[in-house]
């Protein structure tokens, strides 16, 4: 919620790029696993549908490597996702805002001319250079001049 959002400075907002950059990384794989494990899941699934309609014995059921590996993948599937929820919640807990995790968009409150913005930050970019107005989304930042919290 809005209310545990802190105001940073540029170069508070600075600090924090490396730790972001290694998060957003570490949630862009996690999600690349995160969908190759729902394809994978998806084609176990049918494989394990199809052989149980075909099985008469119960105790083959039991050893089937299809339904085995099913479960293994399920397992890791939740891990992912948990992991991902892991990744964003490090993120918010700084005080930051991800906007958009897939791009990297960080969003910071901030104090600047006595106005309340937001500073802003795009993964790659090496350090904190725009802002933008809390009514306005990413796509109208705008450069910082100068430093304006010295």
């Amino acid at each position: 919620d809005e209310m545990s959002h802190k105001f940073f400075t540029v170069e508070e907002a600075g600090a924090l790029i490396g730790f972001l950059d290694a998060i957003l990384e570490r949630i862009r794989r996690n999600k690349q696993r995160f969908l190759w494990l729902q394809e994978e899941i998806s084609i176990l699934k049918l494989i394990v549908e199809c052989g149980a309609n075909t099985r008469e014995n119960e105790r083959e059921e039991k050893v089937n490597p299809d339904a085995k590996e099913l479960e293994e993948k399920l397992a890791q599937y939740n891990a992912v996702e948990k992991e991902i929820e892991k990744g964003k919640s490090a993120i918010t807990d700084t005080g930051c805002i991800v906007r958009d995790e897939d791009q990297g968009l960080i969003d910071f409150f901030s104090v600047q001319n006595n106005t309340v913005v937001y500073l802003c930050w795009k993964k790659g970019e090496e350090s904190v250079q725009y802002w933008h107005s809390i009514h306005d989304d990413f796509e109208s930042r705008q450069p910082l001049i100068q430093s304006p919290s010295t």
